[in-house]
């Protein structure tokens, strides 16, 4: 038997390289405006934008390679746009080998954060629409990168021609290679993908409220939603509680995250970040849950200092962590 040794984290069954391997299915080109003086029907000139390959699960691979640990990039690009996507990531370091549809354009995001840090403005294209054959190509490629990856994560919405449960069809594909699964969707996106039984879900609070069936959760009985979502498939269910942190549940045990009050410029891209940060934790140490809850809480804390999603310093997520607590609720 073989094993890896990458960058220090501990060592993984089977060689070649056991990375994390992020998905995003409708990938996007993220453009970040901020506009200190932002008003309705003004015209603005901008000093200067931000623009990066986005997507939910491209930004919790942001995030990793930050953090040092092995990871790759796959998902759906289409056009012009789905270019700019790839070569952005790989000028970031980031594989990227995504499935390139015929037609259509990958999807421009706009983010306008206003003269407050709570003014946040997003302006979201829809994906181009997928087909059979695209589909069918993916499959493939889930296949491909899960046979050398510890974690497959399936990050965002689906893009049009896409079924309902996709998620739960690739979790399933990438758990037959042996990866553990992990699944961050909303709506029945995530109510389907629980149907593969993911390793982990994390939902923010209205993802998982819309789960739950009520209109909003607080930390008192957030844990009842996650508490549904082990039920319906997920080995741990994580729900993001904004500045109120995170409650955690496990088929035997409920954890309540406390976090720091922290100085918010931005909170796009910090559920991303939170993924990122428990997989990275779980490749070192995949038993230890108050570990893995306080590492994702850091990173995505410190993914709330930046404007730019997927973006943080890894001495924050060090001095963050030993600011977060994990309890036993």
């Amino acid at each position: 038997m073989t094993y890896c040794m990458i960058k220090g984290y501990y060592p993984l069954r089977g060689c070649r390289y056991r990375m994390i391997t992020t998905v995003t299915l409708n990938a996007a080109l993220d453009k970040v405006y901020t506009v200190p003086d932002f008003q309705l029907d003004q015209v603005h000139r901008l000093l200067g934008a931000v623009t990066v390959p986005g997507g939910k699960g491209i930004n919790a691979a942001r995030v990793l390679r930050l953090l040092g640990a092995p990871v790759g990039a796959t998902g759906l690009v289409a056009g012009h746009t789905g270019r700019q996507v790839l070569d952005g990531l790989r000028t970031e370091g980031i594989a990227a080998d995504f499935v390139e549809a015929a037609h259509g354009e990958t999807r421009l995001a706009i983010t306008v954060l206003g003269p407050s840090p709570s003014t946040q403005t997003e302006l979201i294209e829809a994906g181009p629409s997928v087909t059979r054959d695209e589909l069918a190509a993916l499959r493939r490629k889930v296949m491909t990168l899960a046979r050398s990856s510890a974690w497959v994560v399936f990050s965002g919405s689906l893009p049009p021609g896409c079924p309902a449960g996709l998620y739960a069809e690739l979790i399933a594909l990438a758990k037959a290679q042996g990866a553990r699964t992990a699944l961050d969707a909303s709506g029945e996106a995530l109510s389907e993908g629980l149907q593969g039984g993911p390793d982990l879900v994390k939902p923010n609070a209205d993802e998982a409220a819309l789960f739950a069936g009520v209109t909003a959760l607080s930390p008192d009985t957030a844990g009842i939603a996650a508490t549904k979502l082990v039920r319906a498939g997920a080995k741990l269910a994580v729900i993001s509680l904004g500045a109120d942190g995170a409650v955690a549940a496990t088929a035997d045990t409920l954890y309540r995250v406390q976090i720091p009050s922290i100085p918010i410029v931005s909170p796009l891209g910090s559920g991303d970040a939170m993924v990122a940060g428990m997989t990275a934790a779980a490749l070192e140490n995949p038993d230890d849950i108050p570990l893995i809850l306080r590492r994702g809480a850091a990173c995505g804390t410190s993914a709330a200092l930046h404007p730019m999603a997927g973006f943080l310093l890894p001495e924050d997520v060090a001095r963050l962590e030993q600011q977060i607590t994990v309890k036993q609720m």
